[in-house]
């Protein structure tokens, strides 16, 4: 398992994953991190998200291609709720879309303190063997995301394509 990085954190390592999920396709592993985005959407709100960071990365090891879609934002707007209420009802919204476990905890040593999600492993717990992971935090006014894909064989899709579209292409 790889650790990843929450913003406001120190960085806990690397978060290559070591393994391949041979479960799904480039295409699939696009798409289910794009249910995660909207399944935090339908909680936290659609509108507002800013510094959105989509990217495909490479993640075979040696001569075997594989590719992982990532993805994180931001969205600066007042909460539907307390930042506790929020991060509990997110953890729901992913269990309803088949990442049961994920649950809220708490990071008291961030400023301001606030409540974190880290799936599939806990808070600063790293991803699944295959490179996948969520994180997700809350504040006032404030959520961040960041969403690893599987990591899949197959090569990542060439920019200008429609998995990989130029910012020019986006509605």
């Amino acid at each position: 398992m790889a650790p990843f990085l929450f913003v406001g954190c120190a960085d806990t390592g690397s978060r290559a994953p070591s393994s391949q999920s041979t479960s799904m396709t480039v295409a699939q592993s696009h798409q289910d991190v794009l249910r995660v985005f909207a399944a935090v959407q339908s909680v936290v709100g659609a509108d507002g998200w800013e510094d959105e960071q989509p990217a495909w990365d490479s993640c075979g090891s040696g001569s075997e291609d594989a590719a992982q879609y990532t993805y994180s934002a931001t969205r600066k707007l007042p909460l539907p709720g307390t930042p506790d209420e929020v991060t509990k009802r997110v953890a729901a919204a992913l269990a309803k879309i088949d990442y049961a476990g994920a649950r809220m905890q708490h990071d008291d040593t961030l400023t301001p303190p606030r409540p974190v999600i880290g799936y599939p492993n806990g808070y600063n717990g790293g991803t699944a063997a295959d490179g996948f992971g969520v994180a997700f935090q809350a504040y006032d006014s404030y959520a961040d995301l960041s969403i690893y894909g599987h990591c899949v064989p197959g090569k990542a899709p060439r920019f200008g394509t429609p998995l990989n579209p130029r910012p020019t292409d986006l509605p």
